[in-house]
C-alpha cells in the first residue's frame, strides 16, 4: 500500500470524506486537511481552467453573501488509483494527514508519535525498505522499526502499528491528540506532590488537567491492554527510560474528565481558555459538515441593468414596490414579483446583494415557486421535468406530483463545526461576538482563508426525483377540524424548547411541517420496496415554511454526473404513483414496536419524534436533513385525524 487513499468524489463534500474530517482508512484513521493545502489547489491555483468550475449564478450570488471575494466554486477533483497505490493525475487529490499521530505496537508495545516512528525507520531499517520511494514506501502502513531491528533475520519482519481510539476536541471547531506523555506521568508526579488528591484523580468527578508536567528527554512510552479489565482501568501506559527503568504508571481512567486549555496545545493561538475535552475519534460528536446545496434553476434574467435602473427610476418618483411591479408589468411586459423589486429596494437596487440576504427557507421559495408555476420545464439539459396527471394520485390529500426527470444539484461545504451542530441559517452568519464565549459553538472554515477565500470546493451531481406539492387551505383545514393534531404537535415543540444545542435554533414547527417530513420518509421506506433503490441513496429535500406558504417535498437520487435510469421516476407514467402513496401508508399502520411505539410521547433525540421509530418511520442519516427528528407517523393514519385516513 502506498501513500494514497481512494474516496469517491461526491464523499468529499460530506461527513465521510469533508475538510476537517476522520477517516478510517486500510491503513488507519486520516484527517483531511484545509482546501487550500489540497496539491490539487496548489498546483492550480489562480490558473483555473472553465472546466474547473461549477456554473450556479444563483448559487454562488448566496455564497457571497458571506464570503464577499468568493469568484469561483472549485470541483473536486476526479482522480483513480493504479494498482491501488498510483494515482494516474499526480495532483488531483486532496491532502490529509495520520491523525491520531500517536501509534503503539502491539508486538512489543512502544507508544510514539508518527513523526518519531518515521525517522527511526528511516535511521535503523534496511536501505530497500526505507521511505525513499514514495511511491511505494514500506513504512506505509505505519509499522515497527524496533520489532523489525529484533527481526531482520526472521521470516517475519513487518509488525504494523495501530492508533489510539481517544482524541481531543474543542468548541471552536480545533482538535488535537491528548498530550498521552504527560498524562503518563501524571499520576506519578500527583502521588509525589500531594498524595490525597492524587487518590482522588482518577474519580468521575474531578477535572484533570496537564498544563505543568514536564516530560524528559530520555522517556520511552509503551501502550498495554489488559485481558482481564474490560474498561479503561485495563488500558496502560507506562514511561521507562532507556534503560529500562520504570518512571511511571498510569490507566485512562478519568481520562474523560481530562480537560485541556487551547493555549496549551496550541502555543501560537489567539485564542485562550477554549477547554478541549476527549472524545473517542469515532464520535459522532468529532465532525458536523455545514453544507449548502441548490437545485439549478434559471437566475432571474429579468433583472438586468436595464430593469434595475427602471425600478430604481420608479421608486425615487414616490412609488412602493407592489406599483413599480404592475408598471413594469403593464407598460413594459416586464414580469418582476413585488417581493423582488422590495428586496432590491432594500438592498440599494443590487442584484448581487437582493439574492444574497435570503434565508434558507427564501432561497428553497425560488426553486418551489419555479416548479409549481411551471407544468412542464426543460433547461439546458439540467432540469427536466413535468407535472403529472391527477388522475394517478390521490389528489383530493395532494395538490400536485411532479416527475423530475433531471435534476442538477450542486452542494458546497462552508465550514464545519466539532462537539455540536448549528443551524442552517447560520452557515452564512457570523457570530455575534458579544455572546461568544469560551464554551460557545463555532465554525472553523474549509479553508485557511476563512471568508476572504476566493474558491469553496463544491461539487455538482446529475440525478432524479419526485416532487410532492401539498394544498396549504386544505392543511389548514385539516388542522382546524380536530385540536389532538395541535395538541401532538405542541409536546414536540415543548422538548425542541428545552434543546441544549445551536441546532435548528431558527425552525418553526407546526402540525404541516411534522406531517410533510414524515410523509417523505415513509415514501423513501416504500422506495425501496419498490423499485430497489437502498434508502441509504434516496435523500429528500424540504421546501417548508408557513409564512411563504410554502408546501413540499423533492425526494431524489443522485446517480453521479450521467444521471440516473429512471427507477423512481417511472412510476409517474401511471397510477403505480397512487398505488405506492396508499401502500406506504398502509405499511406505516404495522410497526414491530406498537403499541409501545404508537402511544409514546417522546423518543429519539431529546424525544423529538412521537410515533417514529427504525421499524416504521426512520432512515439512514445521509437521507433525512433533519438528522431523523421532528416525526410523527400517527398524524398521517390516526383512524380520528390522520390526514391520509380516508385511504387506509
Amino acid at each position: 500500500m502506498g501513500q494514497f487513499e481512494q474516496i469517491q468524489t461526491r464523499k468529499a463534500i460530506s461527513s465521510y470524506g469533508g475538510v476537517g474530517s476522520i477517516i478510517e482508512t486500510r491503513d488507519g484513521s486520516i484527517l483531511i486537511e484545509s482546501f487550500d493545502k489540497w496539491p490539487f489547489y496548489q498546483r492550480v491555483e489562480n490558473e483555473f481552467e472553465e472546466h474547473n468550475f461549477i456554473n450556479d449564478k444563483r448559487f454562488k450570488n448566496r455564497l457571497s453573501k458571506y464570503f464577499q471575494q468568493l469568484e469561483n466554486l472549485v470541483k473536486i477533483p476526479v482522480n483513480e488509483l493504479r494498482k491501488g497505490y498510483d494515482p494516474e493525475n499526480k495532483f488531483a487529490f486532496l491532502s490529509a494527514k495520520y491523525f491520531p499521530e500517536w501509534f503503539y505496537c502491539n508486538n512489543c508495545h512502544r507508544f510514539d508519535r508518527i513523526d518519531n516512528w518515521k525517522r527511526n525507520w528511516d535511521n535503523n531499517v534496511e536501505s530497500q525498505h526505507k521511505t525513499t520511494n514514495a511511491e511505494r514506501s514500506y513504512f506505509y502502513p505505519p509499522k515497527c522499526y524496533c520489532c523489525y531491528v529484533n527481526n531482520r533475520d526472521k521470516k517475519r519482519k513487518f509488525f504494523d502499528l495501530e492508533q489510539v481510539r481517544f482524541i481531543l476536541t474543542a468548541p471552536n471547531g480545533e482538535i488535537a491528540d491528548i498530550p498521552w506523555d504527560k498524562w503518563a506521568l501524571f499520576l506519578d508526579i500527583k502521588k509525589k506532590g500531594k498524595k490525597k488528591e492524587a487518590e482522588n484523580a482518577s474519580t468521575e468527578e474531578e477535572i484533570i488537567t496537564l498544563s505543568n508536567i514536564q516530560v524528559p528527554d530520555d522517556v520511552i512510552f509503551e501502550y498495554k491492554t489488559s485481558d482481564k479489565l474490560d474498561d479503561l482501568k485495563g488500558i496502560w501506559i507506562m514511561a521507562r527510560r532507556k534503560n529500562g527503568e520504570q518512571i511511571s504508571f498510569a490507566t485512562l481512567s478519568g481520562l474523560f474528565n481530562l480537560r485541556v486549555k487551547i493555549q496549551d496545545l496550541l502555543p501560537n493561538t489567539k485564542q485562550t481558555d477554549i477547554l478541549f475535552k476527549p472524545v473517542i475519534r469515532s464520535s459522532n460528536s468529532v465532525y458536523y459538515p455545514n453544507i449548502l446545496s441548490s437545485i439549478y434553476i434559471p437566475a432571474n434574467d429579468e433583472l438586468n441593468d436595464f430593469t434595475i435602473n427602471l425600478i430604481k427610476e420608479e421608486f425615487e418618483d414616490g412609488s412602493n414596490a407592489s406599483q413599480i411591479s404592475k408598471n413594469l408589468k403593464r407598460y413594459k411586459n416586464i414580469d418582476i414579483d413585488a417581493n423582488i423589486v422590495q428586496k432590491l429596494i432594500d438592498n440599494n437596487f443590487s442584484e448581487r446583494d437582493a439574492e444574497i440576504a435570503k434565508t434558507e427557507n427564501q432561497y428553497r421559495h425560488d426553486e418551489y415557486k419555479f416548479i409549481i408555476e411551471n407544468c412542464c420545464e426543460r433547461v439546458e439539459d439540467k432540469l427536466i421535468f413535468n407535472k403529472i396527471s391527477n388522475a394517478f394520485f390521490q389528489n383530493d390529500l395532494i395538490k400536485s406530483i411532479y416527475k423530475m426527470d433531471k435534476i442538477k444539484i450542486t452542494s458546497v461545504q462552508t465550514s464545519y463545526t466539532r462537539q455540536e451542530p448549528i443551524s442552517t441559517n447560520s452557515f452564512l452568519e457570523d457570530e455575534d461576538t458579544e455572546k461568544i464565549t469560551t464554551e460557545s459553538i463555532t465554525k472553523k472554515f474549509t479553508s485557511s482563508y476563512g471568508v476572504n477565500t476566493k474558491y469553496l470546493p463544491a461539487i455538482e451531481s446529475f440525478g432524479e426525483g419526485i416532487f410532492f406539492e401539498f394544498d396549504n387551505n386544505l392543511l389548514d383545514r385539516w388542522i382546524s377540524s380536530n385540536p389532538k393534531i395541535q395538541e401532538r404537535i405542541d409536546i414536540i415543540i415543548g422538548n425542541h424548547s428545552y434543546l441544549d444545542s445551536n441546532f435548528d435554533e431558527d425552525l418553526v414547527i407546526n402540525p404541516k411541517y411534522i406531517l410533510i417530513h414524515t410523509f417523505s420518509h415513509l415514501i423513501i421506506k416504500e422506495l425501496e420496496y419498490l423499485c430497489g433503490y437502498a434508502s441509504t441513496s434516496i435523500q429528500e429535500r424540504l421546501y417548508l415554511d408557513n409564512d411563504l406558504e410554502m408546501n413540499g417535498v423533492l425526494i431524489y437520487t443522485i446517480a453521479g454526473s450521467e444521471g440516473s435510469y429512471g427507477g423512481i421516476t417511472s412510476i409517474c407514467d401511471d397510477d403505480r404513483i397512487g398505488k405506492l402513496i396508499e401502500s406506504a401508508m398502509i405499511r406505516a399502520t404495522d410497526c414491530a414496536t406498537d403499541p409501545i411505539c404508537y402511544h409514546t410521547h417522546g423518543q429519539g433525540v431529546a424525544n423529538l419524534n412521537l410515533s417514529a421509530c427504525f421499524s416504521c418511520t426512520l432512515l439512514p442519516e445521509t437521507s433525512c436533513e433533519m438528522f431523523n427528528c421532528y416525526l410523527d407517523r400517527r398524524i398521517l393514519i390516526d383512524n380520528n385525524y390522520g390526514f391520509f385516513k380516508t385511504i387506509l
